[in-house]
């Protein structure tokens, strides 16, 4: 994995949704910051920064690098570590790092009264994104293959909740091997010290939500 240094960044952002004007958000990604780079053992495809993602749009527009507060870069290079002796040519494949709040906002009114709410953090209180301790992410192989996790990337429904998937394995909605898969990429985040959200399989925290929020500063 490449983390190198980060830097001043000058993001623009989307304050709204379809055609509503753009914002200019200033991130100093000083010396607390580090971004993780692409390399042989991790794969960049951050969808929010694309139109690949539930709401159809580039939420991040030009903010498209991964920005990790530097505590959690350092878990992630234990995390790769642990992949690589497990599965050897397999890598990391990252959907979302640092995200912040403006975007946390775009997100809440996408989702606000719909089923879709329970998993979005209210920008109120904010999401670990916010803080650059969270980060979503997946498994490919040693040939750049997705792995089959059961369900793509945010895809809010039951079936996504690591708690039920002795329940889905059961009624044979869950296979044991895309268990399998989720139990490789939960080893090696949990072996270094990432903390699993209970209802999306892609969603580590690199500390407890409640440390974070008392001790961290959230990025606006």
């Amino acid at each position: 994995m490449g983390i190198t240094k980060a830097f001043a960044l000058s993001a623009i952002l989307l304050c709204g949704l379809g055609s509503a004007p753009a914002q200019s958000i200033q991130f100093q990604a000083g010396p607390d910051f580090q971004e993780v780079q692409a390399s042989n053992k991790v794969r960049i495809d951050l969808r929010y920064a694309t139109t690949n993602n539930f709401t159809g749009v580039n939420l991040y527009k030009d903010f498209n690098r991964c920005y990790l507060h530097k505590l959690a870069a350092q878990k992630l290079q234990s995390a790769i570590s642990y992949l690589n002796a497990a599965k050897p040519g397999w890598k990391l494949m990252i959907f979302d790092c640092l995200r912040p709040r403006s975007v946390q906002k775009l997100l809440w009114q996408r989702v606000v009264g719909t089923p879709q709410q329970p998993y979005v953090a209210n920008p109120a209180g904010g999401s670990i994104h916010n803080y650059g301790f969270a980060i979503d992410l997946s498994l490919a192989d040693e040939n750049d293959h997705e792995i089959d996790m059961g369900t793509p990337f945010d895809s809010f429904l039951p079936l996504a909740e690591p708690a039920r998937e002795d329940e889905f394995l059961k009624s044979g909605r869950l296979t044991s091997e895309q268990i399998g898969h989720r139990k490789i990429l939960r080893s090696a985040m949990e072996r270094a010290g990432f903390v699993q959200l209970m209802n999306e399989w892609w969603h580590y925290d690199a500390f407890e939500a409640r440390v974070v929020r008392a001790k961290y500063r959230i990025v606006e």
